[in-house]
C-alpha cells in the first residue's frame, strides 16, 4: 500500500509504511543553481538602438551647413576682393533646421576692430529658408542689406592695408525664426545685433587675404 505524505508541517518527518522516514527538507541540501548570465547579457547588446539608425527625424540630423567659393582656412580669390571685382561670393546653405523663417548672411573682418567691433564688409537679409544658395554678384528682390564699415549700402570686399599679414575673414549664415523687417541701410551693427536675436542656427566658412 502506496502511503500519502501530507507535509502539514514542514519539519516533520513522513512516515512511508514500510519503516522508513523520510528526512526533513532542508534547502541547504538543495543550492541555487548557477546561471551564467553572459549569454543574456551577449543577446541584449544585439537589441541595443543606435539612435543614428532609429528613424527618429530629430536624431543626428545633419547640421545647418555653409559653402563658399573658397575652402574653409584658404584664401580668398581676388575677384572677390578690392584688387578684384569687388563682387560678392556665390554662398550655398543645407540642412536648414525647422522653424527657420529667414536666412541673412555677413562677411567680417576678424582681424581688423572698429569702433570695437570686426570690420563688416557685408550684411544681407531676406533669403526665404526654401531657397538653398546666392548666386555671385546677385541681389535678390527681397533682399535687405546692411550699411556697411566702408559707408556703403551692400558688399564691400576685403581690402586689408597693403603689408598686412593675411587678415582672416569669416562669412557667416544665420537661420532667423521669424523674418527681420529690416529696410535697406540700416547700419551693420545694428543689423547683425538684431540677426544675434533671432538666430537658431548658424555656420561659418573662413578666409584669409593679404595685398
Amino acid at each position: 500500500m502506496i502511503s500519502i505524505c501530507v507535509l502539514v508541517v514542514v519539519s516533520a518527518g513522513c512516515d512511508t509504511g514500510d519503516g522508513k522516514q523520510l528526512q526533513p527538507y532542508d534547502p541547504a541540501d538543495y543550492p541555487s543553481p548557477v546561471v551564467d548570465t553572459t549569454i543574456a547579457e551577449d543577446l541584449a547588446s544585439e537589441f541595443v538602438v543606435d539612435p543614428t539608425v532609429s528613424g527618429d527625424p530629430d536624431v543626428a540630423a545633419e547640421p545647418f551647413s555653409v559653402a563658399a567659393p573658397w575652402l574653409d582656412g584658404a584664401d580668398i580669390d581676388p575677384r572677390y576682393t578690392c584688387d578684384g571685382l569687388n563682387v560678392s561670393p556665390a554662398v550655398s546653405w543645407g540642412a536648414v533646421p525647422e522653424g527657420t523663417q529667414e536666412i541673412a548672411i555677413a562677411l567680417v573682418d576678424d582681424s581688423a576692430v572698429s569702433n570695437g567691433e570686426p570690420f563688416v564688409h557685408w550684411v544681407i537679409g531676406g533669403f526665404d529658408p526654401s531657397e538653398i544658395a546666392v548666386v555671385e554678384g546677385d541681389v535678390p528682390p527681397a533682399a535687405v542689406q546692411a550699411l556697411n564699415f566702408f559707408g556703403d549700402v551692400g558688399y564691400g570686399g576685403p581690402c586689408p592695408p597693403t603689408g598686412d599679414e593675411p587678415h582672416l575673414y569669416r562669412l557667416t549664415t544665420y537661420a532667423l525664426n521669424q523674418r527681420l523687417g529690416l529696410a535697406d541701410g540700416v547700419p551693420a551693427a545694428e543689423f547683425l545685433d538684431i540677426i544675434a536675436t533671432l538666430t537658431i542656427a548658424s555656420a561659418d566658412v573662413t578666409g584669409f587675404y593679404q595685398r
